[in-house]
């Protein structure tokens, strides 16, 4: 093995510029195939901690009957405080927990007098808000909410919402709402600062309050749900699965990705492009070199006819060729992979950034994440491409007749 290895590699050292060109043409193919992972890799990270760092968290727990939208009417599935403080108690045994974040999730009507729009209104404990989601929370004009009792009538309001109604930080709204009791309620509260998510349509209608002063306006100490924040995502599913065995069947686990169906929507549209572009550079990659050992075993047709004069098996020579092919196919891909790194690393470095997506009016920074795994992955792929090309068009060896392969010039 280790001498048709070292036989295959003088005849690629021989062949110097058909050689060069076939791995120029392997690892181009590498290089586009390794930008194109990462691209992906580095959406979906970026998708997945941004789905969960926005406000969602890893996990959410309520009442039964909380997630499924047919309350009829408000807080009717919430949490009372009894039912928090047990699960408050569960959760400090579970040391992955690292944050736990409650809210009290309503709509009603916002008004500045002149003009009225619908909302859609999360009581919060500004505190532990800030601390688990506040370096995705970005504050367009003013300042965050105060969980001190000076802050306890205060608002925070999207950036989109406050253009509508005309309205600015230090001015006042009146936010009215059916109680949890089914009656009207009204309460006029300090704008202390505008919210910019990205999503116009999303600022159009949020707004945040102290956990207290929504449950004064709602008249019910209840809560609607609480968000869970792990210390690792990678760890999210095997936490949520203790979790789900610890509190039983009073309390609903829903992960972050039954709650944010498009991350899986997303992750399978991006799963068929790779497979789509990896058979298409592997398709290139095998055309290229089953062309190059073609025109290679016509040019050695004198060296194939004094092998197998002297006695070597074509299959032993075709087993020559598609040595040829592995190694061609492993330089290339290591030179390939050695640029795609390169280029991730300059590409991040350059802070390049893209248009806003659909829906969004913030603009999108290009970065690359470099996973080993995947690295590794196309690396070795492309080599089996190439011997598998090799092996194929070699099959001529053996229709060649060693007399007229010998007077061949």
């Amino acid at each position: 093995m280790r001498q048709w290895l070292f036989l295959a590699l003088r005849n690629v050292r021989r062949n110097g510029r058909r050689s060069l060109l076939l791995g120029g043409t392997i690892a181009v193919g590498t290089l586009a195939l390794l930008l194109f992972v990462c691209y992906i890799a580095a959406s979906l990270d970026g998708l997945r901690e941004s789905t969960i760092r926005s406000g969602l968290g890893h996990a959410q727990l309520a009442a039964p009957g909380q997630f499924d939208g047919y309350a009829e009417q408000q807080l009717q599935f919430g949490l009372d405080r009894a039912a928090m403080g047990r699960l408050e108690a569960a959760l400090a045994q579970e040391p992955q927990v690292r944050r736990v974040v409650p809210r009290l999730q309503f709509s009603g009507l916002v008004s500045n007098g002149p003009r009225t729009l619908n909302f859609e209104g999360s009581g919060v404990m500004p505190d532990r808000e800030r601390q688990a989601f506040g370096a995705f929370q970005s504050l367009a004009e003013g300042r965050p909410l105060n969980a001190t009792p000076e802050g306890r009538y205060q608002v925070l309001i999207g950036r989109e919402m406050a253009h509508r109604l005309g309205v600015r930080p230090g001015q006042s709204i009146t936010l009215m709402t059916t109680t949890a009791s089914g009656s009207v309620n009204a309460m006029d509260l300090e704008i202390v600062g505008l919210v910019a998510t990205g999503v116009p349509q999303s600022d159009l209608y949020l707004l945040q309050l102290p956990l207290e002063t929504a449950q004064e306006l709602l008249r019910s100490e209840r809560i609607s749900s609480v968000a869970l924040l792990y210390q690792a995502s990678e760890q999210a599913d095997a936490v949520s699965a203790r979790l789900r065995q610890r509190l039983g069947a009073d309390i609903e686990l829903k992960t972050w990705q039954q709650l944010a169906p498009l991350y899986s929507q997303v992750l399978a549209l991006f799963r068929n492009q790779f497979v789509v572009f990896g058979v298409v550079i592997g398709m290139i990659v095998f055309l290229g070199v089953a062309a190059m050992t073609l025109t290679t075993i016509y040019e050695r047709a004198r060296e194939i006819g004094t092998m197998r004069a002297m006695g070597i098996g074509h299959a032993t020579v075709r087993r020559l060729f598609v040595f040829e092919g592995m190694l061609q196919g492993a330089l290339g891909a290591l030179a390939g992979a050695a640029l795609a790194f390169a280029a991730t690393l300059a590409i991040n470095a350059a802070r390049i950034e893209l248009a806003p997506p659909p829906g969004r009016n913030v603009g999108v920074l290009l970065q690359l994440l470099w996973v080993p795994e995947y690295g590794a992955a196309v690396v070795c792929a492309l080599p089996l491409v190439a011997m598998l090309a090799a092996w194929t068009v070699s099959r001529r060896i053996a229709r060649m007749p060693i007399m007229q392969s010998l007077s061949i010039q």
